[in-house]
């Protein structure tokens, strides 16, 4: 492959990447019962943990401290998740996935589910196993230069 070649395929892959995430954002806002992406992002992280603070949600997402604290806040409005302090140090608040966040996550991923399943279908089942097969090996390339990053 020439350098012109790689450059073309990467023009070509990241706007593709761009075109995706905008599709994927625009069902996030107009699809998942009036959440936005990063309330999603949040509801999820916090689905897999105890509890977290603000610090622990701002590393994980990129969104900086501020965002998290504005984002959670109109989670906090919704009932989605609540703030606590810790026992240990009162100056450490900690947000939790309420029972309503866990029910409006279980929505979200069941239109996510629902969504994803469409475009495998339209794919065919070849071409379906070919971008799992694909989009597999690439996660686990992300996944070990971040690994050997650290």
């Amino acid at each position: 492959m020439t350098e012109n070649d790689g450059h073309k395929q990467l023009n070509t892959f990241e706007e593709l990447m761009a075109r995706f995430q905008r599709v994927v954002h625009m069902q996030s806002v107009s699809k998942f019962l009036g959440l936005t992406a990063s309330q999603v992002f949040i509801l999820r992280f916090l689905d897999t943990k105890e509890h977290a603070k603000a610090s622990d949600i701002a590393r994980v997402s990129g969104l900086s401290p501020g965002a998290v604290t504005q984002v959670c806040d109109e989670l906090v409005r919704t009932d989605l998740v609540e703030r606590s302090r810790s026992d240990d140090d009162r100056r450490v608040v900690y947000i939790n996935i309420t029972p309503q966040g866990r029910s409006r996550l279980a929505e979200v991923r069941s239109v996510r589910s629902q969504w994803m399943l469409k475009i495998l279908n339209q794919l065919g089942d070849e071409d379906a196993q070919e971008f799992m097969r694909i989009l597999q090996r690439v996660v686990e390339i992300v996944e070990r230069n971040i690994e050997n990053k650290g």
